[in-house]
């Protein structure tokens, strides 16, 4: 009976990167409380009050290495950690409680309330631990001249982990089957993962002959001549991703090579939807504008703030105009676009949302760009669909 009284309240931290919007949750320590004594606002006082306490305690669970590698796969640094309540459960399973008491600590907390606004996405440090502990195993079993090999793609891995929607699954996945494995076969893992988010995530779902790729890179081209600029080759405004990701590098580099093989289901074909001008000015194919929201996070911008930029606009008969834009603010680096990826597969076309690293050369899924999606639909139905 004593148990239908009883709560059970869980305490961790939580490390936040900013870049992408990652939440990583470590749970620390519970204690058990009466349901009619608990007072959330209370409870978020205790967590602060004794965070350093939080913090001594979590270094023996999820170590400073841990953490390390953890910016390395990100290629960020940890901006801050945050201690939170991770779960309020009530000891007879009453499932309904728990998450009433949880919605109002979500809402109570000013912590919880901005990450979410700012659209972080949580995971939970054990799958990290879990895969990294099973790497340094792994390691053990490989020979030297492996290693950094090895070492590359376990970051790439642990990257898939943490920000893709199915890192979860992923985690599980390697845990059962084994690391050694799945890195001797590293290229057809990218490859499935790729395929995965194609064939569930995918933006839009034609048949080719609804597409009209000359009315696409007529538009195109006029897209890169008014912004940006262009080095008359159509090859630079779309092109051939191979099935791991990376840019196409072959021989064959002209635009009908990449749609052959892009036909035969053997590549995949990419264009931008938005990316930087010499100005850092991130510009779409809807001729929307943003600004960089990422070197202004000091001064708290929010991503729905507006920054306003004076230009001297032209006019008709050589007259000019001073004229004031208004920019929404993006979380995306200098070196990176946001754009299509195009995959054939029995007369249907998926197109998917993805980053395109320029530095690299080789595309990603972000899911924190998900707010583009109806844009993107939009620019493709005006210019690319029948």
């Amino acid at each position: 009976m004593a148990c239908d009284d009883e709560l059970l309240i869980t305490y961790g931290l939580g490390y936040a990167f900013e870049k992408n919007k990652l939440l990583i949750i470590s749970e620390i320590e519970e204690k058990t409380i009466l349901k009619q004594e608990i007072n959330i606002i209370e409870e978020i006082n205790i967590i602060n009050k004794f965070k350093e306490k939080l913090y001594n305690k979590c270094n023996f669970k999820f170590p400073n290495d841990y953490i390390i590698n953890i910016e390395e796969a990100l290629e960020e640094k940890l901006a801050k950690t945050i201690p939170i309540i991770t779960s309020i459960k009530a000891k007879n399973k009453n499932m309904e409680k728990q998450v009433d008491l949880m919605e109002e600590y979500a809402k109570k907390d000013l912590s919880q309330v901005r990450l979410k606004k700012e659209g972080y996405i949580q995971k939970d440090s054990n799958l990290v631990k879990e895969y990294l502990d099973n790497c340094a195993e792994a390691l053990e079993l490989d020979i030297k001249d492996k290693e950094q090999k090895v070492l590359k793609y376990n970051k790439i891995i642990l990257k898939v982990i943490l920000t893709t929607s199915f890192g979860n699954e992923f985690s599980h996945f390697l845990s059962k089957h084994g690391q050694v494995s799945i890195i001797s076969t590293n290229d057809k893992l990218i490859e499935e993962q790729l395929e995965y988010e194609i064939n569930n995530n995918f933006l839009i779902k034609k048949k080719y002959s609804e597409l009209d790729f000359l009315n696409l890179l007529l538009f195109l081209e006029e897209w890169q001549k008014k912004y940006f600029a262009w080095d008359e080759k159509y090859t630079s405004l779309m092109f051939s991703i191979d099935k791991n990701g990376e840019k196409y590098k072959g021989q064959k580099s002209e635009l009908k090579d990449f749609v052959i093989s892009f036909i035969k289901e053997k590549k995949y074909l990419y264009f931008p939807f938005g990316k930087y001008d010499e100005d850092n000015i991130f510009i779409t194919l809807n001729d929307e504008m943003y600004q960089n929201n990422m070197k202004n996070k000091e001064s708290n911008l929010k991503s729905d703030n507006k920054q306003s930029k004076v230009i001297l606009g032209k006019k008709d008969n050589n007259l000019y105009e001073i004229m004031s834009i208004n920019y929404k603010g993006i979380d995306l680096e200098y070196n990176k676009e946001i754009g299509y990826l195009l995959s054939y597969n029995n007369d249907n076309v998926y197109i998917s949302l993805v980053t395109y690293d320029l530095k690299n050369q080789e595309v990603s899924y972000v899911n924190k760009f998900d707010f583009f999606k109806t844009k993107m639909i939009e620019a493709i139905e005006k210019h690319f669909i029948i």
